[in-house]
């Protein structure tokens, strides 16, 4: 782990009660990743994401974001650094869409009800980019699921963080969107810096689109480093149980894995 990294995790261990869910995590994230972490279900990949979040805890210092105990950030200064979005968000009130965006811009508000110009222009920022404008005016909860989580990765962008975490982002998406939202986040990662974390069960679409990728299996990081090198035949019959043909996608030039018998 070097001082460059923008987040370190050391010997992390966690558990639900006695049920271990992660086993001596340790890993940097580096600036302008993007990073894939896969694996069957029940592997810990949600638990992982959210302890780099400051959503779960294990009681000692773990986890550090450029050098600082993540659990001695402040809450709103910690969202201008990371943005987090979990599987699934469930919103209480009745918000329309405009105020979902808008809650991205609260670690950088100066008190309730003041909105800036600069906010406003980042807002129809991520809004042009997400290909929301059309659905900015309605009600958050008369979306779709694929509209909502367009909303949400929106939200997430307008925090203007360094490192981006989503849990599943595109699994409520069709294939226009899913396509798009990663284009975006590649964008970003490749010419603003971004490191993107995305834990996800689509390996041909991390595989074409991140430049790293973490395996894990029963709360352990079987593999780390380049698709290539992670996506390995029998790695991956191992880890999943299933035979998989791997080739290279004609199109793409990224690796695509094919699940059978």
């Amino acid at each position: 782990m070097t001082s460059s990294e923008i987040l370190q995790i050391r010997d992390l261990n966690f558990a639900y009660r006695d049920d271990p869910v992660l086993r001596n995590i340790s890993l940097g994230l580096g600036p302008s990743e993007f990073i894939g972490i896969i694996g069957p279900n029940g592997a810990g990949k949600s638990t992982l994401i959210k302890h780099m979040a400051g959503v779960l805890a294990t009681g000692e210092n773990r986890i550090y974001l450029e050098g600082t105990s993540l659990w001695s950030i402040p809450r709103r200064k910690l969202a201008r650094t990371i943005a987090y979005l979990p599987q699934e968000v469930e919103l209480v009130f009745s918000f329309s869409v405009e105020d979902v965006l808008r809650m991205g811009r609260y670690p950088y508000s100066q008190g309730i009800g003041i909105f800036t110009k600069e906010d406003q222009e980042i807002l129809d920022n991520v809004s042009r980019m997400l290909e929301i404008g059309s659905f900015r005016g309605r009600s958050f909860a008369d979306l779709s699921g694929g509209e909502k989580q367009r909303i949400l990765i929106a939200s997430a962008l307008a925090q203007e963080p360094k490192l981006v975490l989503l849990d599943e982002p595109t699994s409520a998406l069709d294939l226009h969107h899913q396509l798009a939202i990663y284009r975006i986040l590649q964008k970003l990662q490749m010419n603003n810096g971004l490191t993107v974390v995305v834990v996800t069960h689509d390996i041909n679409l991390a595989a074409q689109f991140c430049t790293r990728m973490i395996l894990m299996d029963k709360g352990e990081i079987i593999g780390d480093g380049p698709p290539d090198k992670v996506l390995q035949f029998q790695i991956l019959q191992d880890v999943f149980g299933v035979k998989v043909y791997i080739d290279i996608n004609p199109m793409t030039k990224s690796l695509y894995i094919l699940p059978y018998g």
